[in-house]
């Protein structure tokens, strides 16, 4: 072991690294230390302590706790003992320049004889750090010709530490220290009987119980603005009551857990309040800051409350004043200034807007999911649409209605089999659980599930083949919590895991709206699927291959000339990657060279006007995010933009149109207001979304029904399909009235035609109610509310594009999947006029209140 090579490349007059001195630790375990190194390149310095010195590899990409990820590490000059404290910058012209910071750090223990393992090229250890924990191994890859330096691979043991998706940058965001508290009193404002605390609060009496609001699940996040986003957790719901000072803890079913909590109640009491009613979830959380439902009732169970948090996120009551009918914004100011909150007890914050990013960063950091809370709402006991929650994987609570007996050497039960109500109380079977148990959940659930022996079901549902023969039915008095990889056709469960008994909840709780599954839920299925490490072997063929709508030009053409140029230049824009596909046999320049064909007819549509992007760097297949804000290195062309708190992004000319192609923003959505004028609308957008089972004959009367009824408040109409199977109707505006005037107006008229045609119409988003009929979607008419822009594509299969059409077009014969990237720049061509000609010739004043 020598530092002489690390002494030589050093000036330790102008650095101040370390010397090379070499030292030990005593006794103690030996040390390892991970530095995130911004050098030239940036990458993590991985150092191991033996012998007096650190053993050390630098790794490009960061380490992982993922056992897929197979990360270089290059060995490079042992360094000093004394390193593992260094943190600053390396000077210019100085070896390794750059900044050095403390990225984890531990304790490491070798498998065996750590100096033969390095020498035979395969070193074996355990970490006992912040971020890396667990099993790894580095193992020594065979020297190439010519190559210098010595190359290892530092790899992920499989064992209970390991963590899919756990790169360092996961890592670094879920597994940072623990933040500060979020908030400082106000100690100038205190809250008190005296003063009214928030706008709407109104005198009241401590209410003795409360049912809590609870958050209704969706598929996709509201895009409209006035949401905020919290963190979904994974706990349990816990109501407390603060009287004279003394604290109950009451469970979302009325269960009081205050002796089962003593230390948390002992906690709330700490904040000092005389009488007050908080709303929250109890957590136990990972070493990753992740919620863990299972470490959670295990907590329970030993007693070990002590290592619980209490976030939360609503305050219904404080000091004599009722919360319950203030906004949700309000409530939440004040309930942040209660106190200093950190350890036990913790704020949950929140973000205003941004609700698809956050639900995107919710799933990469291995979270439940968000919940969506409008910021002007009351406190409203019972599921509101006012709350919703959004999902990373398949997962829910199911009745159980039987079990399947062991099989081999496992002991108590083989599977659980599971169903839930509709909304008509009936029973639907879903299949079965049979992994995910613990020996002792498995022992304690036999001793259970026999004191609930049944009859089956009377009039069980399903669909497909029937329930098998075997199972040992049960009366339904049990809900446990289950994830999926997906639904089959059949509605029955694939790859589902046990997580957890949910003794929160009641058997007549577990209602689903939807008893089969739609493709939608398929659709988040094969996600599920692939965040869980279930590789699908085939995918079908895309419909944008068998429909043609590929442009025409051969896939060995565009490989010939990939390889041939990286980089090419189109209106001046750079355009990197250009040959890679966003849809199947359509690429990025494909869609650059599509914007060059229609973009006289689609700038004045999308030119100086907010917009809100949507991106698919891995094309229509892959991962997609909404993006309405600005980020380092984003295009020049496309700028960003703010109006009254609501961000925005805003291009100019065709150069902005091939920076969205670049930045693979395959549809564009734009605001119903110009960017001069941001605050007033100038037109307005009505979305005819058809529920399952409406045909384009139905959606095409609708479109006129809209416009004759648009046309009785002296209101010009233009219709064009979305890209979709809907269709919208616009009618343009003289920019008069403010946005919540204009949401308002546009939600009266809505209602009123469904009031008016019930049987046709709904003017509210849930599905439920949609089947048969289609909805009248208002919600685009509001301040940073968006729908797609005419003339842009969209990320869906066959590449279609929303068009403005004539009204002589919209017939019963329509098809809107005719107007693609491949067709819409030959109709254009042949146009003799536009569809839409006299558009802002014909915009007048909002009306009345659009009930006529």
């Amino acid at each position: 072991m020598t530092l002489d090579v690390y002494e030589s490349r050093r000036d330790f007059r102008v650095t101040a690294e370390p010397s090379g001195r070499q030292a030990t630790r005593g006794g103690r375990a030996p040390l390892f230390v991970v530095q995130k190194h911004a050098a030239r390149r940036l990458h993590w310095d991985f150092r191991l302590q033996h012998g007096g010195v650190l053993w050390s590899w630098a790794v490009p990409k960061g380490p992982s706790l993922d056992p897929g990820d197979k990360r270089l590490a290059v060995h490079v000059e042992d360094h000093p003992v004394e390193y593992a404290d260094f943190q600053g910058t390396i000077p210019a012209g100085e070896y390794g320049a750059g900044t050095v910071e403390t990225w984890d750090r531990g304790t490491w223990q070798p498998v065996g004889d750590p100096e033969a393992g390095l020498r035979a090229g395969e070193l074996k250890f355990i970490l006992h750090g912040n971020r890396l924990r667990g099993g790894f191994v580095l193992v020594r890859l065979k020297a190439r010709p010519k190559e210098r330096a010595e190359n290892w691979l530092l790899i992920k043991e499989r064992d209970a530490e390991e963590r899919q998706g756990g790169d360092a940058a996961s890592l670094e965001r879920a597994a940072a220290p623990a933040p500060p508290p979020l908030a400082r009193r106000d100690r100038s404002a205190p809250v008190t009987g005296a003063k009214r605390p928030a706008a709407g609060a109104v005198r009241g009496h401590l209410p003795r119980t409360q049912a809590p609001q609870l958050a209704a699940l969706v598929e996709a996040p509201p895009e409209e603005s006035g949401w905020v986003c919290e963190v979904k957790f994974d706990g349990y719901r816990l109501l407390s009551f603060i009287e004279n000072g003394q604290v109950r803890l009451v469970t979302r079913n009325g269960n009081d857990w205050t002796r089962r909590l003593p230390t948390i109640a002992r906690a709330v009491a700490g904040v000092g309040l005389d009488t007050a009613v908080l709303d929250g979830e109890l957590v136990a959380l990972r070493g990753d800051g992740v919620s863990d439902f299972g470490a959670l009732q295990d907590a329970l169970s030993e007693g070990r409350d002590a290592t619980l948090f209490y976030y939360l996120f609503d305050l219904l009551h404080v000091s004599g004043w009722d919360l319950r009918p203030c906004r949700l914004d309000d409530r939440k100011r004040v309930l942040q200034s209660l106190a200093d909150w950190g350890d036990m007890l913790r704020y949950s914050d929140h973000l205003h807007g941004q609700t698809a990013q956050m639900r995107q960063q919710a799933c990469r950091m291995g979270l439940e999911g968000i919940i969506c809370k409008r910021a002007d709402a009351p406190y409203r006991a019972g599921r509101s649409p006012a709350w919703v929650k959004l999902k990373c994987v398949g997962r829910e609570e199911f009745v159980v209605l039987g079990w399947m007996p062991p099989a081999g050497s496992r002991s108590g039960i083989g599977s659980l089999r599971l169903g839930f109500h509709d909304e008509q109380g009936r029973l639907h079977f879903v299949g079965g659980v049979g992994s995910g148990f613990s020996e002792r959940e498995l022992l304690d659930l036999r001793a259970r599930l026999d004191k609930l022996a049944s009859d089956p079901p009377p009039h069980l549902l399903y669909a497909g083949e029937p329930p098998e023969r075997g199972i040992r039915w049960v009366r339904p008095a049990l809900v446990v919590e289950v994830q999926y990889a997906a639904w089959t056709d059949e509605g029955r469960l694939r790859h589902a895991i046990f997580l957890a008994e949910r003794e929160d909840k009641q058997p007549e709780d577990v209602v689903r709206a939807d008893p089969a599954p739609n493709a939608e839920r398929r659709e988040l299925g094969a996600h599920a699927a692939r965040l869980t490490g279930i590789v699908q072997a085939a995918r079908p063929v895309s419909r944008a291959r068998k429909n043609g709508a590929a442009p025409q030009q051969p896939r060995s053409a565009v490989v010939t000339r990939a390889a041939k140029e990286k980089t090419e230049k189109v209106e001046g824009v750079k355009l990197t990657h250009a040959e890679r596909e966003l849809w199947p046999g359509i690429s990025k320049r494909d869609l650059a060279d599509y914007w060059r064909a229609v973009a006289g007819h689609a700038l004045p549509e999308i030119a100086h006007r907010p917009l809100a992007i949507l991106r698919c760097p891995e094309g229509i297949d892959g991962e997609h995010f909404f993006q309405k804000h600005s980020k380092p290195g984003f295009p020049p062309e496309i700028r960003a933009g703010e109006a009254d708190g609501a961000p925005y992004l805003v291009l100019d000319d065709l150069s902005g149109l091939i920076a969205a192609a670049q930045v693979s923003a395959i549809e564009l959505h734009a605001w119903g207001a110009t960017e001069a004028d941001p605050l007033r609308p100038d037109r307005l957008v009505f979305d005819l979304d058809p529920g399952e089972g409406v045909a384009m004959p139905e959606i095409v009367s609708a479109a006129h029904a809209v416009r004759e009824r648009l046309q009785q408040h002296g209101l010009a109409a233009f219709c064009r399909t979305t890209g979709g199977k809907g269709l919208h109707v616009l009618a343009p505006l003289t920019p008069a009235a403010d946005w919540d005037t204009a949401r308002a107006w546009c939600r009266a008229f809505a209602e009123a035609m469904a009031a008016d045609s019930p049987d046709r119409f709904v003017a509210s988003v849930p599905k439920a109610r949609r089947k048969g009929r289609i909805l009248v979607d208002w919600l685009r008419n509001g301040l940073g509310s968006t729908a797609v822009a005419s003339f842009c594509p969209r990320a869906r299969p066959g590449a279609g594009v929303a068009t403005r059409l004539t009204w002589r077009e919209v017939t019963p014969k329509l098809d809107p999947a005719a107007f693609t990237i491949a067709t819409v720049p030959q109709r254009l061509q042949k146009q003799r006029s536009d569809p839409w000609k006299g558009f802002a010739e014909s915009a007048r004043p909002l009306p009345g209140n659009g009930r006529r």
